[in-house]
């Protein structure tokens, strides 16, 4: 019996908080304003991919493939 008024108990006190003011006031991206914005043409993959040599193709160029062909092309 006990656990039964002290659930009930409970949930009546979380009821009446969640009714009366308790109110959560969080903004989105409030701290990154300052933050730097990236350049839209950096990608991490480009980069690396052209800074090493791969098993196919030499350093300064990624392997691209299309429909049925692959080839080595110079980055950018």
């Amino acid at each position: 019996m006990r656990k039964v008024v002290l659930t009930l108990a409970a949930a009546g006190a979380l009821l009446f908080v969640g009714a009366h003011g308790f109110q959560a006031d969080a903004t989105v991206g409030s701290g990154t304003h300052a933050l730097p914005m990236p350049a839209k043409d950096d990608s991490p993959i480009d980069q690396v991919a052209c800074k090493f040599a791969g098993p196919t193709c030499p350093i300064g160029y990624t392997r691209v493939c299309r429909l049925w062909r692959c080839w080595c092309a110079r980055c950018h």
